[in-house]
């Protein structure tokens, strides 16, 4: 009788270790691509003020290290809501954009004008010693780490410029033309271009000859250094509700309308997609939903992470799965507060389509095609 009671105990014991394990969300990092994002602004358009001030509210999602160069809100002489190519590519070369988002990956200081590895080693999860040990005993252009930081930190930094104007109906004829009115409706259309910091070897190299040993004006005098137009999206969004106030109704519009465009440029540009955890494999749920454009149908690959001896992270795909259908999470700006019961999900729920053993701390990410 004793020794029943001893192997149900640790029946027990050995199968809340497994749920445990499966439910525990990891804490492992991934490296991720960094963004600077910029809005566009036109004054002279109603409610300009009021959005400028939410979007600078709204911080950068966390599947993007933030890049941010200190602008956050930028005008232009001509206020037509318009093709803005023209402007943004002078305002990139004016402003010598390329060369601040440089300095800041080598965490430039303007007063000694030295360089750091700092954010880079960060961002990029590379072992502290091993770093040091290639930068003394190696050349820059042997360097795997630094090869590395190149083709997927440093390479993936993107610009997003997001042109935003005010485009709905805004107050019945005898209230205030400053206000949404009763009908508790708010409109704005969001153009999104995104542009691709330049680098290669050759800039590492150029770093490292002309700048390693210090220079106080850095990004005045460096040229070489630009982003690359890839694309753009545009979206009309449009919230209606008399839950919200008139600044939470502004806020909602804006933040979900900025997300579906983020989406769209994944879509479009699959180097710029996010990768994200598993957080648990019983059930198979991971931290993303409505916000980030997921739906019934859409396939995700899995990838298992592995570390080399240089201290390298390579991706390789281990299966696919899908959403479950009624079971996606709704993890839109405000959604809670809408009492939207997929609100509280949490997480949304896969399903295996093909692959081995998954487990926590594997990363997944959006692919083409359709179940």
């Amino acid at each position: 009788m004793k020794l029943k009671k001893i192997g149900i105990f640790s029946l027990l014991f050995f199968l809340s270790l497994q749920y445990l394990q499966a439910q525990k969300k990891e804490d492992t990092t991934y490296q991720r691509s960094s963004i600077i994002h910029i809005m566009i602004e036109h004054p002279m358009y109603m409610f300009n003020e009021e959005i400028a001030t939410v979007f600078k509210e709204i911080p950068i999602a966390d599947r993007f290290n933030d890049h941010n160069l200190g602008v956050k809100v930028v005008k232009f002489a001509t206020q037509e809501f318009s093709d803005q190519k023209d402007h943004i590519a002078s305002f990139i070369k004016q402003t010598n954009l390329g060369a601040r988002a440089i300095a800041k990956w080598f965490m430039w200081d303007k007063n000694s004008g030295k360089f750091s590895m700092n954010l880079i080693k960060e961002r990029g999860l590379y072992n502290a010693n091993r770093l040091e040990h290639q930068l003394a005993s190696l050349s820059t252009r042997g360097s795997s780490i630094l090869q590395d930081a190149g083709e997927n930190l440093i390479n993936n930094t993107f610009l997003i410029m997001s042109d935003i104007c005010f485009t709905g109906s805004y107050s019945n004829k005898e209230e205030k033309f400053t206000t949404i009115g009763k009908s508790r409706r708010f409109e704005v259309t969001i153009t999104s271009y995104i542009y691709r910091l330049e680098w290669d070897d050759e800039k590492l190299y150029d770093i490292y000859k002309n700048y390693d040993s210090g220079i106080k004006n850095f990004t005045k005098n460096a040229k070489n250094y630009n982003f690359s137009f890839k694309g753009s999206v545009k979206t009309t969004h449009s919230e209606r509700s008399s839950k919200f106030t008139q600044a939470e109704l502004i806020k909602l519009v804006v933040a979900r309308c900025i997300d579906i465009n983020l989406y769209k440029l994944q879509k479009n540009y699959p180097d710029f997609r996010i990768k994200t955890k598993i957080a648990s494999t019983n059930p198979l749920q991971a931290d993303i939903g409505l916000k980030e454009g997921i739906k019934d149908g859409d396939l995700y690959e899995v990838l298992e992470v592995s570390t080399d001896e240089n201290g390298i992270n390579t991706y390789t795909r281990v299966g696919i799965i899908t959403p479950v259908k009624d079971k996606i999470w709704d993890n839109r700006y405000m959604a809670e507060k809408e009492n939207a019961k997929e609100s509280y999900y949490g997480y949304t729920t896969f399903k295996k389509i093909s692959g081995k053993d998954f487990y926590p701390g594997m990363l997944i990410r959006e692919i083409e095609g359709n179940k």
